[in-house]
């Protein structure tokens, strides 16, 4: 009950910021900053989910692919050590490695649609150093099948490569990244990115495998 309360009034708190969060994207300067915090490449954080190993595989997206301003990167967060991430919940904060130093953006989005959309409903600008593991705090209720997105700096001068890549899978998780781009107040034409996992990670109440579950009755 103590907690149903608590998930009660963050909604309450967090209800009106989603509610504006298409309109206030828009100018991303000046609005929602935050300090984050640049904290060891394996944070033990308590209920952070980690599908990358802490190595970076290289910044994505490449050359090849990369230059767009409105381009995205991030993880598809929807298991969590072999197992599905639990009921909904509170997102408290996206931890990421960026190719870039200065003032950049995270968001999070929904569950992806069947036409490959996603609704941006929370996104904070922080600023950020290069090469390093920063902690950005971020509110959003969240279903358990959702997006971290790494945003950038939103300048038109992105350069191709955005946010460190995995090549490899932290504890056999298997690969959850994926790569859109920026529209309106959602993420558009999401799409895999083969053999990766973003060097994002979501840190929350809900984040932790079904088997670790304590059923006692009180």
């Amino acid at each position: 009950m103590k907690k149903t309360a608590w998930i009660a009034a963050c909604l309450v708190v967090v209800s009106p910021m989603l509610s504006a969060v298409g309109a206030a994207e828009s100018s991303r300067r000046g609005q929602n900053r935050v300090e984050a915090r640049v904290v060891p490449p394996e944070p033990q954080f308590f209920g952070t989910v980690t599908y990358d190993t802490g190595t970076n595989a290289g910044f994505h997206p490449d050359g090849t692919n990369g230059g767009n301003a409105n381009r995205t990167v991030g993880n598809r967060f929807n298991s969590a050590l072999g197992g599905p991430l639990l009921m909904t919940g509170m997102v408290t904060m996206l931890t990421a490695f960026p190719a870039s130093n200065g003032i950049q953006s995270v968001s999070i989005a929904t569950t992806p649609t069947p036409a490959n959309t996603a609704t941006v409903v929370a996104f904070v600008n922080a600023s950020l150093m290069a090469g390093q593991f920063n902690a950005v705090p971020i509110a959003a209720t969240v279903p358990p099948d959702f997006l971290g997105i790494f945003v950038g700096a939103f300048n038109n001068t992105n350069p191709a490569g955005l946010l460190g890549m995995s090549d490899m899978a932290n504890g056999n998780q298997g690969y959850h990244a994926i790569q859109a781009f920026y529209a309106a107040g959602a993420q558009t034409m999401i799409e895999v990115v083969p053999n990766r996992n973003a060097m994002i990670r979501a840190t929350g109440d809900i984040l932790v495998p079904v088997e670790l579950m304590d059923f006692k009755i009180q």
